[in-house]
């Protein structure tokens, strides 16, 4: 407490000192995008001794509509360092105490017209600014007119290491170097946006991030190689990754193998023939980083380079009945060269994981959703694995957000971690502190036992306040380095009587400009304030008897609850999972392919796009509707029985084109006392695009009109596809139409018989009369004797009708094959009935 009241003395008498100048005239551009009017380029040297020059170098730019004369760019600056923290923020925005020792000052231009931009450097030997001792000095660049009103200015900072004989303080800093981004997926082939696809080009976010954090040049190029032969991306997909061929990069720095030495003993081990654990080889140059990555950022740039996908366009300005368009794209190679520079460069490194897709375990477990929670642990390392062929560290931890409460400490606990990386809020300074305490802090025990306490590594929120400043404008990168280098030279100037080190830990989404994320490393480097480490390295806070409590329990708060996604959305994602369970109850090998889809409705990135959740969920929804319906009951044509019993064939289709699917067929009667079905194959397996046919045998007992009820189930019964009716018509005519048919005949034989008869006995007796009598009864004339009756007369062919002789040739009695002619009562014409089925 006595430090900030002297703190607060030394502030109250400086601001006295220097009373705060008028607000510059100019120093705002005129509109949003353009350019500032005083630009800081360079600050050398980043940290200044008494031997050193200080340079600042920059342009001047006339954003105004009027021409500027006699422009000035001068130096302001205070012989008083800073003694708090806190006092940074407050000077860099142009508040606070001000200072007004003069520096260098140097003569621009005479005259600057509108839109104009003339350079400036200024210098001064560091002894003729009369510093005091080490300590970060506040610097404040300015660019004047003639009539003294400020164009522009920017506030930066100058630390200051002191003379050859000071002793210059030394902190710790370690590297926690993200490549995360938002869910981009919602089912395995649909990506939200293009975003991702930019973001692993060589000037894309995680392009930039990559080639920054590796510290040694990478080439985006694709070369000659076949990349997906390279990368395992043609081999089987359920393989892991690691069971392909290396790449040249994967086998660098590789761990020493078992070969034996000059004294005859194994690599690795001792003298008493144990195996030593191996370390992790690392890098050689360079400051030292781990990598956090989120394995579903990983998972979905493997999919981008892997094969054909789809891409949707404006998935929010889609109207409410309408369906976003969908653009294929083909295999992305930005993608695969990514990949493959990420596996060379992450393997000299630790590599820490995410839950996958960054899983919000506080509410899945809030919302007794544990399975959800301990799934998104499980398959972010299968992800990591499958991705870059490596493992991540799992006795490291990262919550979502940097914070967790008791319950998702436990469940990290159970799956091995004993490292807990936190962001500030979940592990506070504790109240009496007044400087900056180091990054360990304990964390209470859990029931899982383990051979290390477990701890929390705490990122320091100022650093990364720092890092979150905007580096993308000309200007901005030199700014935030300085003040990268003021923070972390104050913290070393902390008077904390201990060894500490601080860490550095990136926002998820870090966006630096490539100067500023190469900058930062370097600095880490080169500040002779700053020490770097690995995180795997910085070692657990001493035993609770020996330690000060620097920080205060683990505390999860409220803020940070009442963010948390809702029970509301959660409900909306259990409806869908339901629908995945039935679907994965039925597919043969027991994957679970929409699991990963799932995860990703449950990020923690959807707390803040709460449109854009509910979009992905039902796109996810329906893509899931939809692969469950193509394993169906394809209808076929209504059944007729013509007899009592009888069989039809029931066609079942799997049209999934990757899974094989084992189902149970039921099929019943809508009235099961006028037609019963008998024992058939219930269940059976469908390989992926086939068709099987089912055979039910059917008995009909009363004729009529009936339904079958066809469904497709899991094995425990659950319906997996809406009821297919099939109509079945028993007309009972096999059996009944065999006797009608006979009887009708016998009838007919036993009425033309007799005629028949009669015919063939008159036929038999003509032809048997003299053929002389036949002659002389004729006439002259050749017609009947004594004026009979012509043969084919009326009168004759009346007999012969009567006597039922021949009917001549102009008619037949109709036979078996005049079916044409036969009367249908019911429809005035016949019809066929082929097979015995309904039309």
């Amino acid at each position: 407490m006595r430090r900030f009241a002297s703190a607060s003395v030394i502030t109250a008498t400086i601001t006295a000192l220097f009373p705060i100048p008028a607000t510059p005239a100019h120093a705002e551009p005129e509109s949003e995008g353009s350019a500032e009017p005083l630009v800081v380029e360079r600050v050398t040297p980043d940290s200044a001794d008494e031997d050193s020059t200080l340079r600042v170098t920059g342009e001047v730019t006339n954003t105004t509509e009027e021409s500027l004369r006699d422009v000035t760019v001068r130096i302001r600056y205070s012989r008083h360092s800073f003694t708090d923290r806190d006092e940074l923020d407050e000077f860099a925005s142009g508040g606070g105490w001000q200072p007004d020792v003069s520096g260098p000052d140097e003569d621009v231009t005479g005259e600057l017209p509108p839109e104009a931009a003339e350079e400036y450097s200024l210098s001064v030997p560091v002894e003729d600014l009369e510093l005091a001792s080490y300590g970060v000095y506040p610097l404040v660049v300015e660019a004047v007119d003639g009539d003294g009103d400020v164009v522009g200015a920017q506030y930066t900072f100058l630390p200051y290491t002191g003379g050859d004989g000071d002793d210059v303080p030394s902190v710790g800093i370690a590297w926690v170097w993200p490549l995360m981004a938002r869910p981009q997926r919602a089912d395995e082939d649909t990506f939200l946006s293009d975003d991702l696809h930019g973001a692993v080009t060589a000037d894309g976010r995680l392009g930039r991030l990559l080639a920054a954090g590796a510290q040694t040049p990478l080439s985006f190029e694709a070369g000659d190689e076949d990349l997906a032969e390279v990368l395992g991306l043609n081999e089987d997909s359920e393989a892991s990754p690691g069971d392909g061929d290396a790449t040249a990069e994967e086998t660098a720095e590789a761990l020493p193998t078992e070969e034996a030495t000059e004294d005859g003993e194994a690599d690795g081990e001792d003298g008493n023939g144990s195996q030593e654990e191996p370390e992790n080889s690392g890098r050689t140059e360079g400051v030292p980083v781990t990598w956090a990555v989120d394995p579903g950022t990983l998972d979905d740039i493997l999919r981008m380079a892997s094969s054909d996908h789809e891409i949707l366009e404006d998935l929010l300005t889609v109207p409410a009945e309408g369906e976003p368009v969908r653009n294929d794209t083909e295999v992305s190679e930005a993608a695969q060269v990514w990949l493959r520079e990420a596996r060379g460069v992450l393997a000299q490194e630790t590599v820490v994981a995410t839950p996958y897709a960054n899983s919000d375990l506080a509410s899945l477990l809030r919302n007794d959703m544990d399975s959800d929670a301990e799934a998104s642990l499980r398959v972010a390392q299968e992800a990591v694995l499958r991705t870059l062929g490596l493992e991540a560290d799992e006795a490291f931890a990262l919550p979502p957000n940097g914070l967790m409460d008791k319950s998702v400490h436990s469940l990290l606990a159970t799956h091995g971690a004993t490292r807990f990386l936190l962001e500030e809020r979940a592990v506070p300074p504790a109240s009496w502190m007044s400087t900056t305490p180091s990054a360990q802090a304990p964390l209470p025990e859990t029931e899982t036992e383990s051979g290390e306490e477990p701890f929390a590594l705490v990122s320091d929120s100022g650093i990364t306040d720092v890092l979150s400043m905007p580096t993308r404008e000309p200007g901005q990168s030199e700014l935030a380095l300085q003040r990268f280098a003021a923070e972390t030279a104050m913290i070393a100037g902390e008077d904390s009587g201990d060894d500490r080190v601080v860490v550095a830990s990136p926002d998820p989404g870090w966006d630096p400009g490539q100067e500023f994320a190469q900058g930062v490393l370097a600095a880490s480097d080169d500040l002779p304030w700053l020490s770097p480490e690995r995180l795997d390295a910085i070692e657990p806070p001493a035993p609770g008897g020996e330690r000060e409590e620097t920080r205060r329990p683990l505390d999860y708060p409220d803020s940070a609850a009442e963010n948390e996604l809702s029970s509301t959305y959660l409900g909306q994602v259990q409806d869908v999972s339901r629908d995945v369970r039935l679907f994965d109850s039925i597919l043969v090998d027991d994957s679970r392919p929409f699991l990963p889809a799932l995860l990703r409705l449950e990020s923690v990135h959807w707390r803040e796009e709460e449109a854009l959740a509910g979009a992905t969920r039902s796109l996810v929804a329906e893509t899931v509707r939809d692969r469950m319906n193509d394993v169906r009951v394809i209808p076929g044509e209504p059944v007729t029985l013509a007899s009592q019993t009888g069989t039809t064939g029931i066609l079942v289709a799997n049209d999934l084109e990757d899974e094989a699917v084992f189902v149970h067929l039921s099929v019943f009667s809508e009235n099961s006392e006028r037609l019963s079905v008998g024992e058939y194959n219930h269940s059976f397996e469908i390989a992926p695009g086939a068709k099987t046919t089912v055979y039910v045998p059917l008995s009909a007992r009363i004729n009529g009109r009936t339904v079958l009820n066809v469904s497709l189930q899991n094995a425990e019964g659950e319906p997996i596809s809406q009821d297919t009716e099939i109509p079945v018509n028993a007309t009972g005519l096999g059996t009944q139409a065999l006797i009608i048919s006979g009887i009708g005949l016998l009838i007919l034989i036993a009425a033309l018989a007799p005629r028949a008869l009669r015919k063939w006995v008159r036929g038999k007796s003509r032809s048997g009369a003299p053929a002389e009598a036949a002659s002389t009864e004729e006439g002259p004339d050749g017609g009947a004797p004594d004026g009979g009756t012509p043969s084919g007369s009326p009168e004759e062919a009346g007999n012969a009708d009567q006597d039922g002789g021949d009917t001549g040739s102009g008619a037949r009695v109709p036979g078996p094959d005049d079916q044409g002619s036969a009367a249908v009562p019911e429809g005035g014409h016949a019809e066929r009935n082929p097979g015995g089925r309904g039309k």
